[in-house]
């Protein structure tokens, strides 16, 4: 601490050290004889630590002193206190300290007293010190994701070490866009079947992936950024040139002289921007996606499939280029109330992705398998892919929502998201700890876009989802054209939903079902149940004494419940599961995927989905099996 600063807290020192020689009468002392003057401790001396709320005090012993003590009391004249020194020149005081606080301190020398119990004939003191006990160290900062990048079926992002991981789908005949080599990056890029990023040694760019057309060829050099397209790639050089190679049918690897900020290769085109605001755009332009709006000046500038996107440097985005599927349109982010506080943009195949300067997160244009229900906000970025999206959350972690088909929105890492139960069809939903419903997987017809509520339970079917809310009434969504999705009125203890129907326990303990009932999957028995669960064209429940009765399609055996004493049941396409009594799963009907295989584990719960089954394990863990084609059976 520097001189001006200690100076100005000395009156609020010498205050409480007013206060101190009034009380000095109330210093331990123990008893012992006098063998001459009592001399002063000096040359105290201070460090913080070594531990979290500890200061270590040394000093020059006093002579003849029956005890020693140190007294402390805050910088600004508070909370002083008395602390026995372990030794007669050193000592380590952390009771009463706080971490990361400064205190004054004297070291007292006391001079015995002239009688056993009576008070201290005289006391001496050191110099006073000022010392800051030890702060707590900052938390270890979270592995999180540099950078995200969605490509055309395949991930990618940069952790913060610079590690490079990707998932989804890998080309062809092994092209290998979803193998990263080995080393440190400081940037990555997903194209449509190749990815690059630049080494932090040097700054060269690699790729891998495809390179029918040379897209993965990049040239020597150091660079500051780099982006690959459908089938070309650029990169900027640290000089601010910039120089593109692979595809370049519509000369969009030609590019204009002169120095850049940034760049972005698109479908068959590509743009970069100029360091005062202006966008320049080459190569296919049949779409006008290459005609940069006149008089326009951006921060930045993003290339889709056929069109491209910018943000204005008043933070309004423009688009320009193909607009199908509105990706493009004359006035961008239509679901953000105030579109001119944006961060940054990026264009995907036929839809668009951005972030405003208040990290909330709008999408707009092509929604298949919900693309565009992205990464929940607060987000600090976003990346639009062909048909999926991906975004950078505040804290560092990645989330991606839309098509799944390659496995391109499951993170291949562990999610810290603890789960009561789980729930598989075509697709796989959760309730969080939280009450909150998650689901992965396919998303076609909305089955896994889930409404924001709090639930006790949910359900997934083959092509919608139904949840239990947390006030005992039922909300179902996804596809509805047999009536399945329909939520109907009162209160449940559960609710199943199947393939093109839905049943559910109410409180009497009565099974309701609606949806389709061509097998008589809908139509239950008089029975009470502690559960129902239904299937594609067949149901099961369980009844109150622990057996299991099923319904509707017997196809495969799959409505011929084993005997036995179960816990639970559950219904898939064309199996069943159930939780024994003993905690063991046992399966029955169709096994062509092995989803009637369960591993040998203790469960909690178990769910059957249409090709696949998963299970909550007793020690809360999920584990599936069976078929993974929209990785459904790989949990986040």
């Amino acid at each position: 601490m520097s001189g001006a600063m200690a100076s100005r807290m000395r009156p609020a020192f010498w205050w409480a050290a007013a206060v101190l020689l009034a009380v000095l009468a109330g210093v331990p002392a123990t008893a012992g004889a006098q063998t001459g003057p009592l001399g002063n401790p000096a040359e105290l001396t201070a460090a913080s630590g070594p531990g979290v709320g500890e200061v270590t005090l040394r000093w020059t012993p006093a002579a003849n002193a029956a005890t020693q003590s140190v007294w402390s009391v805050r910088a600004d004249g508070t909370g002083s206190r008395w602390h026995n020194a372990a030794g007669d020149a050193a000592t380590l005081v952390s009771d009463g300290l706080e971490a990361g606080q400064d205190y004054w301190f004297i070291v007292i020398a006391n001079q015995p007293p002239a009688t056993p119990g009576a008070m201290p004939r005289w006391s001496q003191w050191s110099n006073y010190i000022l010392a800051t006990a030890m702060a707590a160290p900052p938390p270890a900062e979270p592995d999180t994701a540099a950078a995200i990048a969605a490509g055309g079926k395949h991930t990618c992002y940069l952790d913060g070490e610079g590690v490079v991981q990707c998932w989804g789908a890998n080309g062809d005949a092994d092209k290998g866009q979803a193998d990263p080599p080995d080393g440190i990056f400081t940037a990555t890029n997903a194209g449509y079947e190749h990815t690059c990023g630049i080494r932090d040694d040097g700054g060269e760019i690699e790729c891998w992936g495809d390179n029918t057309s040379g897209q993965s060829a990049a040239p020597a050099g150091s660079f500051a950024a780099v982006d690959a397209g459908r089938a070309h790639t650029c990169g900027l050089r640290s000089d601010g040139t910039v120089a593109c190679w692979g595809s370049n049918e519509y000369g969009q690897t030609v590019a204009p002289d002169g120095a850049f900020t940034a760049i972005s290769a698109g479908g068959e085109h590509s743009c970069g921007l100029r360091d005062d605001g202006r966008v320049e755009c080459w190569g296919d332009n049949h779409y006008r996606q290459s005609d940069v709006p006149a008089w326009a000046l951006f921060y930045a500038v993003s290339a889709g499939f056929a069109h491209t996107c910018g943000v204005k440097r008043d933070g309004s985005i423009a688009c320009w280029g193909a607009n199908s599927d509105g990706q493009a349109p004359a006035r961008a982010a239509p679901y953000v109330a105030r579109e001119w506080d944006f961060a940054m943009v990026s264009a995907g195949k036929r839809h668009t992705c951005a972030v405003t300067v208040a990290d909330q997160v709008a999408c707009w244009g092509y929604n298949t398998g919900y693309s565009r229900n992205v990464p929940d906000s607060p987000a600090r970025a976003v990346s639009a892919g062909d048909e999926h999206s991906c975004g950078l959350r505040a804290d560092g972690s990645v989330v991606c929502r839309g098509s799944n088909r390659y496995g391109q929105s499951t993170l291949p890492f562990p999610s810290s998201d603890t789960y009561t139960s789980v729930s598989t069809g075509s697709h796989t939903c959760g309730v969080r700890t939280d009450g909150m419903v998650v689901c992965w997987g396919d998303d076609e017809s909305g089955k896994a876009t889930p409404p924001e509520d709090l639930f006790q339970s949910v359900s997934a079917g083959g092509d919608h989802t139904c949840g239990v809310r947390s006030d005992g009434t039922v909300a179902c969504w996804g596809d509805n054209n047999s009536g399945q999705a329909f939520s109907p009125r009162g209160y449940f203890q559960s609710v199943s939903a199947g393939g093109d129907h839905t049943c559910g326990v109410r409180m009497d303990a009565t099974v309701a079902c609606w949806g389709a009932d061509w097998y008589g999957q809908a139509t239950p028995p008089e029975s009470s149940f502690q559960s129902v669960s239904a299937g594609d064209h067949h149901t099961c429940g369980l009844r109150m004494d622990g057996t299991v009765a099923c319904w509707g399609n017997n196809e495969y055996g799959r409505a011929t419940p084993p005997e036995g004493s179960f816990q639970s049941v559950s219904v898939g396409g064309l199996h069943t599961c159930g939780v024994r009594t003993d905690s063991t799963v046992a399966c029955w009907g169709r096994d062509n995927s092995g989803q009637a295989t369960p591993p040998e584990s203790s469960f909690q719960s178990v769910s059957a989905g249409d090709h696949h089954t998963c299970g909550v394990r007793t020690d809360g863990r999920v584990v599936c099996w069976g078929w993974n084609a929209y990785g459904q059976a790989v949990p986040p």
